[in-house]
C-alpha cells in the first residue's frame, strides 16, 4: 500500500523555526516576568506594559 502522506519540507521547516522562535520569546518573557516581579511586586502586568511601550516606540 502506497503512502499518501506527502511532507513539504519548506512548510515543515517554517513551522519548526516559528515554534523555536516562539519558545525563545516565551523563555525571554518568563525570565523578564521573574525579574519584574522581584523589582515591582505591586504592579499587575509589568512585562506586558513593557512590551507594549517598546512596540509603540518602534511604530513612531
Amino acid at each position: 500500500m502506497a503512502d499518501t502522506r506527502v511532507v513539504d519540507f519548506n512548510q515543515a521547516g517554517d513551522r519548526h523555526r516559528q515554534e523555536k522562535r516562539h519558545q525563545q520569546k516565551e523563555s525571554r518573557a518568563e525570565s523578564m516576568r521573574k525579574r519584574f516581579a522581584a523589582a515591582l511586586p505591586d504592579k499587575p502586568t509589568p512585562v506586558k506594559d513593557y512590551f507594549k511601550k517598546k512596540r509603540a516606540g518602534k511604530k513612531r
